[in-house]
Order: structure tokens, then sequence, then C-alpha cells
């Protein structure tokens, strides 16, 4: 399967948690980046002029790309249809929203030109939590969303919604409760997200400081009680923080964890070809500026996978996923092996190597034994 993804790298206010290389933009800056991502993509559609009707998948994140209005959207729109990438070819088009900006105008027009997949980052359904981690959203705000996008299913469209957990200052049945109340809504797909602390957030900042505290003991209750709450109620675990309807799954992100290939667009974008991993500058402003420079290959940052390189990352994203690897495919240690199904933290069946219970939180360390 061949993938594209596009990165638009803003927000109209950025998360105390967010690490990533987003930006709260003006208008203008609005504006260039559209300019900006036509060159990237006319430069990129000619180094790989094979893929352009050959891709089967879209997923355009973010940052949050319902923050561009519709007739900004229309101007990305107009760039793909232009280069030949035809929507008729594809399975899957996904779009990530914000509820503060999931208005009908923004998502109707979406519709209209292709998007069949809609994500909304909604986080969690407590006030005093939002507020907590800097959500531009209120629970109201999302509420309105949410049963927006739950009336567009009876036009084949799909939903799915993100919700993050071990939040500061929230307890095992906050995140339960929000996991209880979203499994009863008519909708696809549920992510849900262990918090991560980069220490140069704001987050960071204030738990440093000791104003806000995070309590990581609660961090395998929450996941592996959350797991059992999806799981009842229909949706099955087919990627570590991934759950879905029986063929609901994000082709997309499938595509990423079986390492298909896929080019990315926007600021710091990945693209993984052949046996090379590659993506652009991730800061707006080095971005640009390489594109101004015409996207020179020589500024890319380049990963060349060799044998070991492939093998860890079969592993790796083999057991993030519930089919696991194939080890028929993969040799692994034998012992090592053993060692974690005797454990109960592995599973062999069929060739294939995949976690099981609390394997799921033990995945780094389990991987890291293994290779």
């Amino acid at each position: 399967m061949l993938g594209l993804y596009i990165h638009t790298p803003f927000c109209e206010k950025v998360c105390d948690y967010c690490d990533f290389s987003v930006l709260s933009a003006p208008d203008r800056l609005l504006d260039e980046y559209l300019e900006l991502l036509a060159v990237e993509m006319q430069l990129l559609f000619k180094r790989f002029p094979d893929f352009t009707q050959k891709f089967q998948t879209i997923y355009w994140g973010g940052g949050t790309p319902s923050i561009l209005n519709a007739k900004r959207q229309n101007k990305i729109f107009d760039m793909l249809w232009s280069h030949g990438v035809g929507v008729e070819n594809l399975k899957e088009f996904s779009m990530e929203l914000n509820p503060e900006s999931c208005s009908q105008e923004v998502v109707e027009n979406a519709i209209q030109n292709g998007v069949n997949r809609f994500s909304l980052g909604i986080q969690s359904f407590k006030e005093h939590l939002l507020q907590k981690v800097g959500r531009a959203h209120s629970v109201k705000t999302a509420l309105v969303a949410l049963e927006y996008l739950e009336s567009l299913r009876s036009q084949g469209i799909s939903v799915s919604v993100d919700l993050m957990f071990n939040l500061p200052g929230q307890s095992v049945e906050d995140f339960l409760e929000d996991l209880e109340f979203l499994v009863k809504k008519p909708i696809d797909h549920i992510s849900f997200y262990g918090l991560t602390v980069a220490s140069n957030t704001a987050l960071g900042t204030k738990i440093k400081r000791g104003e806000l505290f995070v309590d990581d003991n609660l961090y395998a209750e929450m996941y592996l009680q959350g797991v059992k709450i999806v799981e009842n109620n229909g949706f099955k675990r087919y990627e570590t923080s991934n759950f879905a309807k029986i063929g609901k799954e994000s082709l997309h992100n499938q595509n990423y964890w079986d390492r298909g290939f896929y080019l990315g667009l926007g600021p710091g974008a990945h693209s993984f070809v052949g046996n090379t991993r590659f993506f652009a500058p991730e800061s707006y402003a080095q971005w640009r500026s390489w594109v101004q420079a015409d996207c020179p290959e020589k500024a890319l940052n380049k990963d060349e996978l060799d044998f070991e390189a492939i093998r860890t990352e079969s592993i790796w994203l083999g057991l993030r996923c519930s089919k696991g690897f194939d080890l028929q495919k993969v040799k692994v240690s034998a012992s090592k092996l053993k060692k974690w199904t005797d454990k109960g933290m592995l599973q062999i069946r069929n060739n294939r190597v995949s976690l099981r219970d609390e394997g799921w939180i033990l995945m780094d360390r389990i991987v890291q034994d293994l290779l």
C-alpha cells in the first residue's frame, strides 16, 4: 500500500503538553504555508512521479488541519488533483479535527473533496483536566462536534475519537468514565494515548515547579482497565493505542506499522521509500527556508536502513500491533522468547509472536530484550 501524509503545523492554541513543531499563526502565515506546500508538493512528486496515481490512503494531520477555512482547504485539494492524485483510487482519506474548529463549512467541504474519515481530538470529557493541559476547547464544544460527526455516519463517513490518560490530576475513575461514555457513542474507532511529559513544554515546566503532578503509578491500571472497557463494547485492539469496530481500522496507520511506503509533505513530515526514511526540517522557519531553496535533497534528514535496522523495526513495529511479527521472517533468540512467554507477556500462534496481557505495558523492555 502507498500512503501520503500532509502536515499542517498550526493550532488555535498550542497545548501545554505539545512538543511537536506546531505554532499559533496569523492569517498571513496560513497563506504563506499554502504557497510553500505547493512548491514542496511539486518537487516531491517530480522526484517520485510514479507515486501520484497510486496513493491508496491520505492522512491530513497536524497541528490542526481544520484551522484552515474551506477556501484554504480547497487550495490543498486542488494541488492534489492537479498532480494527478486520483480520489477514485483512495481507500481512505483521513482528516484530523479539533472540536473548536469542527465547523459544518470545513467538514462538508472536506467530504465533497473526498475525505471519508475524521479523527476528533477530544482528549478528555472532564473540564478541569482540559484546563490543566491547556486545551483550547470545552467539554460542551467537544460534545457538539462529536454529535455533528456522528450524524454523518449515514453518509459512509467514519468517525474516530482520541483520548488521553495519565493526565495531571486525573484519577483512574476519571479516565474509565470517559471511556464508558465514549464506547456507547455511534463511532467506529477510539485511540487513547498515555501522556508523555516533555521537559521543554509548558506542562513540563509546571511539573518541574511542583505546580502539577503526574502519578505514573496509575498508568498501567488506566491502560489495562481501559482496554477491557473498549474490547467489551465491540472495539478490537489492533495496535497498542488503537481500537476499532471490525473493518474500521485506520488503513493509513496500518501501512506505517506494516513498513509500507509513504510520502510526507509539510514541516517535519516523514517519508519511507525503499529502505530509506527521510524527513524535511521540523521547525516552520527552517522548513520555509528549505522550500524556498527548492527543497535540496542534501538537507533532508535521512536514514538508510541496514539489515539490523530492518530487523529492529520489524520486531518493534510488529509488537505494537495485535498481529505481531512473523518468526519465519524475523529471527530472535528462542531462549528470550521462552523467557517472556513463560512470564505470560508474549504468545506464539501460527509462527507469529505478539504481546499479551501486561506485556503491552512492558513492550519497550521486551523489544530491547529480544534485540
